[in-house]
């Protein structure tokens, strides 16, 4: 059996896409025995029942009574029961109301701003007190922390070494091991897709190749694609329990591998592959990329829809890989997908219905980097002519094209609700050092139309980009919260982030252009997925974290967080129900 599994932690509203697509491009290919897990959602829903976590709260009396006992406590012990202290008032109160929270969340109830955030308050609260034994790792709603950094494999591997400390290590096998195990499974696939999957996904890895070294256990997703250059110098010591990684595009590969595995066993054949033969690290060029038409819809079967956290269904779909763009100075996506191609609008049309009536599902998030748009356009027409009552969202940049010929207007008419925006900058000396192609003038046209039509806007900005003053990234700031128009439309939302320089991007490859000097990454974080670095010009890092908390803190001021800054999916089912709401009313 081919076992593919999306580990902790994810956004709990809805799947991931990576599995579904690989599923049903196996199954397409007549691989049948395919079996896919979401043990984010999975152990989310695990951790928030206090039936199963009865014996966690037990085993926080437990060790209170032994450190209680102890005559002298170290510093660490002296946090950690204090935690456990906390942990054994928490609990008892929050153990009625915790199945209660999750469950509100599943269903009308949802809806109620009070309500939904009280839910989201009652589980973060939970989860910070049930892990208590694990101090001082936590766990969160859609995200973890640990002590080990997941850029570092020796850090990774300490972490092994601590399930005390690393609670997907204990969990995944007491609770999910034997179950895996039980399959009869040839390989094993694994999808870390986020920094914060590493230690997850490679902990599931080194769990499985422990107990079953038979089984051939790869891992794909964004992360490795960044680090192939790094492997193949220097080697991963993630080979120890992986056999192979599977970078950028997955379908083919995926399914070469499975025929490899199952028939001759030459895995220089299979593309995109990075393996270990005889100690050294291979890495199967050229790249191939999948021909984005030629791919079914995509399969959720034995995804478990039921448990997330959302009233109704919200759908991952896909128009496009990669960004037709592909000059923004500080991103990486060009070098995650090597080109961009699109599908066509009526094959994505196809998918919506399909899984529309597969899965009553009426609301659809496109996971695309940049949503072309003559294929929304497009889109939009097919659409509106299938009489398919959908609402979507999804990521584009401001683009001049979008305000001709009615466009937006036709995308709200089709059920776009929000629009997602790679904002950035409200500066146009930083937009042009960023290398967006976009004028402020067009900004602000578009943003009034969004306003004018009732289309949901979200801006992600960027604060540190290299050259920036603080003058500037002030003025990207301002543009939001001083403007009451922009926060008054409905679902509107903003998230800040300071800038990472990562690899892959024009930045790296041409610092001086900017004034950066000396990248670098610390010795053992081989799996750094960025640099550090000086500047000429602009904020140090320091000021630049000085300044990030400081307008953080302005949008949060302006900016409410729940629903729409919390999750974009949450936000787009809000924007969905009122507007039902105003129309039967």
């Amino acid at each position: 059996m081919v076992y593919l599994v999306f580990p902790s932690s994810w956004h709990p509203s809805q799947p991931y896409l990576s599995l579904p697509s690989l599923k049903a491009y196996l199954h397409m290919h007549g691989i049948q025995d395919v079996k896919q897990r979401d043990l984010a959602i999975e152990l989310l829903d695990h951790l928030c029942t206090w039936e199963r976590t009865k014996p966690l709260y037990e085993r926080i009396i437990d060790e209170l009574r032994e450190l209680g006992n102890k005559p002298r406590h170290s510093q660490f012990e002296q946090e950690k029961y204090a935690k456990l202290q906390e942990a054994e008032e928490v609990i008892p109160a929050l153990k009625y109301e915790i199945d209660a929270a999750k469950d509100s969340l599943r269903c009308e109830d949802f809806y109620n701003l009070d309500r939904y955030m009280e839910s989201l308050k009652i589980i973060d609260v939970w989860l910070d007190n049930i892990l208590a034994p694990y101090f001082p790792s936590q766990l969160t709603v859609i995200g973890s922390q640990m002590r080990y950094s997941p850029y570092s494999t020796k850090e990774v591997f300490e972490s092994f070494a601590n399930p005390n400390e690393n609670f997907f290590y204990d969990i995944y096998k007491e609770h999910y091991l034997p179950s895996i195990l039980k399959e009869d499974i040839d390989i094993l696939g694994v999808s870390i897709t986020s920094v914060e999957q590493i230690i997850p996904g490679l902990t599931l890895a080194h769990l499985v190749k422990q107990a079953a070294p038979h089984i051939h256990i790869t891992a794909g997703g964004s992360v490795f694609t960044k680090l192939v250059d790094r492997m193949e110098r220097d080697g991963s010591p993630a080979f120890q329990f992986l056999d192979s990684m599977i970078v950028h595009e997955g379908e083919t590969p995926m399914l070469k591998l499975v025929e490899e595995v199952r028939g001759g066993g030459d895995l220089s054949k299979v593309p995109n592959l990075v393996w270990e033969d005889k100690g050294k690290v291979r890495v199967n060029r050229p790249f191939a990329k999948e021909e984005l038409n030629k791919l079914p819809t995509p399969d959720f079967d034995g995804m478990p829809l039921d448990l997330y956290f959302s009233p109704e269904r919200v759908l991952p779909i896909m128009g496009s890989r990669g960004c037709y763009w592909e000059r923004c100075a500080f991103c990486s996506i060009p070098f995650d997908h090597m080109d961009f191609h699109v599908r066509y609008a009526e094959n994505v049309v196809e998918d919506v219905q399909k899984l529309k009536e597969k899965y009553n599902c009426n609301y659809f998030f496109f996971t695309d980097e940049a949503l072309p748009i003559n294929f929304m356009r497009t889109f939009a027409n097919k659409i509106i002519e299938a009489d398919l009552d959908i609402k979507w969202t999804g990521e584009l940049k401001f683009e001049k094209s979008l305000l001709t010929e009615n466009r937006m207007e036709l995308l709200y008419e089709s059920g776009c609700r929000k629009l997602i925006f790679g904002l950035e900058s409200y500066n146009q000396r930083v937009l042009d050092s960023m290398k967006k192609g976009v004028e402020l003038e067009v900004i602000d046209r578009i943003v009034e139309e969004c306003v004018r039509i009732g289309i949901g806007m979200h801006f992600y900005l960027i604060t540190g980009f290299p050259t920036e003053t603080p003058t500037e990234a002030r003025e990207s700031v301002d543009f939001v919260v001083n403007n009451q128009r922009i926060l008054n439309s409905p679902g509107f939302s903003c998230i800040i982030s300071q800038f990472d320089l990562e690899k892959g991007t024009p930045l790296e490859n041409n610092p001086s252009e900017w004034g950066i000097t000396d990248m670098h990454t610390p010795p053992d974080h081989d799996l750094s997925l960025g640099y550090s670095y000086k500047i000429s010009t602009g904020m140090d890092s320091e000021e630049a974290e000085v300044l990030y908390r400081e307008l953080q803190e302005k949008i949060n001021e302006k900016v409410s967080t729940f629903p729409d800054n919390y999750s974009l999916s949450d936000g787009l089912l809000y924007l969905g129900h009122h507007q039902e709401e105003l129309t039967t009313s």
